[in-house]
């Protein structure tokens, strides 16, 4: 079992996750969203780490409570970490966010492979690891 801090701003829960691209590592911060289907990357992050659309696997549009269908990009990272553990050409959303304070959502494509629980009161997070192919 792992057990991570996260912040609370804004009423979300926030934690630290690295991306490695063409052009080295960045620290992004992270909303926990588990309505989210994917993790989420705002494009200005994955531009810096050398990524574009070009890059992209599938155009892609998702659709929020609060805003219009949004147009963006599927693509595929070198290597993703967070809460203390990463996985190699891992899947996320490039789009654009409203202006959070924050460069993402981390989504079910990572949550769900764990078992895992929030504790609010104690601002962390337990995962325990289960079998899964995206596991580096």
């Amino acid at each position: 079992m792992t057990v991570s801090d996260f912040a609370r701003v804004h009423g979300m829960i926030i934690v630290w996750a690295r991306l490695q691209g063409p052009r080295g590592e960045r620290d992004v911060r992270l909303a926990l969203d588990t309505a989210a289907t994917k993790t989420l990357v705002i494009p200005d992050v994955l531009d810096d780490l050398g990524y574009a659309a070009r890059d992209g696997v599938g155009i892609t549009v998702i659709r929020t409570a609060n805003h219009d269908p949004e147009p963006g990009y599927l693509l595929r990272v070198q290597r993703f970490f967070a809460l203390g553990f990463g996985f190699s050409n891992f899947e996320i959303h490039a789009h654009d966010l409203p202006d959070y304070g924050i460069d993402g959502l981390l989504g079910m494509n990572f949550l769900e492979n764990f078992d895992f629980a929030v504790r609010s009161v104690l601002r962390k997070i337990y995962l325990e690891h289960v079998s899964s192919p995206l596991a580096a």
